[in-house]
Parts: structure tokens; C-alpha cells; sequence
């Protein structure tokens, strides 16, 4: 047999616009953050890697130029071409200087290492930031309902002041207190058209 019941189809993507609202602002501003802080990042490494290889070449470059012409008070031009040829094959082998490679290696690996820590702690005091706002409200509640399985009908739920979910737990406290009162009229009245009245507007 054929099910005519239609499924289910969202039509509006905000359920609750302040709430919705509140939890994409509180986590675009950080992602903002984030991301200005990992461009700030590649940015120091770039320098760092360009502050490097000048570093290097130009203290190689010296180091040629000085075993070339040492010793020598009146260098020929023939003396300059070979000193511009050592350059030239240096430069041209540079990419594999090893010394360069860990040097550069050296500065990304501190760079990145103390970015990605910084977002770590970031990431954590978020989570238990946001956490603390939900995950007390959910224990509320599950307190709540034990005290109602157990038949106490006198705990409400209290939330602090920047919890979540404060017109469910309004909700939830204005059924156990209408509950209560239908149980506490059930008890003491007498009246029995009363009694009836107060079953009927119960659906079990």
C-alpha cells in the first residue's frame, strides 16, 4: 500500500532568526578572524623565506667574490669573469643548496607550528565556550524530566542568563505547572462536574 503521506519539506531556512542569527555571528566573526590571522601568517612566512634567501645568496655571494679576488691588489678582467662565472653556477644551483633548504624548512616549521597552535587554543575556548551554553540547558532538562518520571511536579528549570533555549524551558515550566494544577484539581476538588471537566482536557 502505497503511503500518500507527503514528505517532509523545509520552507523556511530560519526557524528562529535571533538564535540562527546570534550562532552565525558568533562563529563568522572567529572564522573571519581565523582567516586574517592565516593570511597574516603566510604573509610573515613569505617574508621570511624572501629575508632568507637574500641572506644567503648575498652571504655566498660575498664569500665568492672575497676567495676570488684575495690576494690579488690588481685583478684582471679575466679574474672578474671567473668570479661572475662562480656566481653564475652558484645561482643556478641555489634551489638545492641545502643549508637554504633547512634554514627555510626551519622558519615555515616555527611560523606555522605557533599559527596552528594559536587556532587550536582558539578553537578549543570556542567549542567550550558554546558547549557551556547548550550543554547546560540539555542537563536541565534531563533533571527536569527525571523529576517528572519520578512524579515531582515541583522542579522548574532556571537557566543563567546567557543560556540557550530559554522559551523551550519557559514552555516546559508554564506544562509542569499547568500539569500540576490540573493534578492538584483532580486531587482536592470534590465537585465531580468539575473532575469531568478537568479529564476531558486531558488527551491520554
Amino acid at each position: 500500500m502505497a503511503d500518500n503521506k507527503k514528505a517532509f519539506v523545509r520552507k523556511h531556512v530560519f526557524i528562529n532568526r535571533r538564535l540562527q542569527g546570534q550562532y552565525m555571528l558568533t562563529f563568522l566573526v572567529p572564522m573571519l578572524i581565523m582567516m586574517a590571522f592565516w593570511l597574516g601568517t603566510l604573509y610573515f612566512a613569505s617574508q621570511s623565506i624572501i629575508n632568507t634567501t637574500v641572506t644567503i645568496i648575498k652571504r655566498d655571494i660575498d664569500n665568492t667574490v672575497a676567495v676570488e679576488l684575495q690576494d690579488k691588489t690588481d685583478p684582471g678582467v679575466e679574474t672578474y669573469k671567473n668570479a661572475i662565472e662562480e656566481i653564475r653556477y652558484y645561482l643556478r644551483g641555489f634551489s638545492s643548496n641545502k643549508e637554504y633548504r633547512r634554514a627555510v624548512l626551519h622558519s615555515l616549521l616555527w611560523i606555522f607550528g605557533a599559527g596552528f597552535f594559536l587556532v587550536i587554543i582558539q578553537i578549543v575556548l570556542l567549542t567550550i565556550f558554546f558547549s557551556h551554553r547548550l550543554a547546560g540547558p540539555i542537563y536541565r532538562f534531563e533533571k527536569a524530566c527525571h523529576s517528572l518520571i519520578e512524579g515531582n511536579y515541583t522542579k522548574e528549570i532556571r537557566l543563567r542568563k546567557n543560556d540557550e533555549m530559554k522559551n523551550l524551558a519557559s514552555l516546559f515550566n508554564d506544562a509542569i505547572r499547568v500539569t500540576r494544577e490540573r493534578l492538584r484539581m483532580l486531587e482536592d476538588t470534590s465537585d465531580e462536574k468539575k473532575r469531568e471537566e478537568t479529564l476531558s482536557s486531558i488527551q491520554i
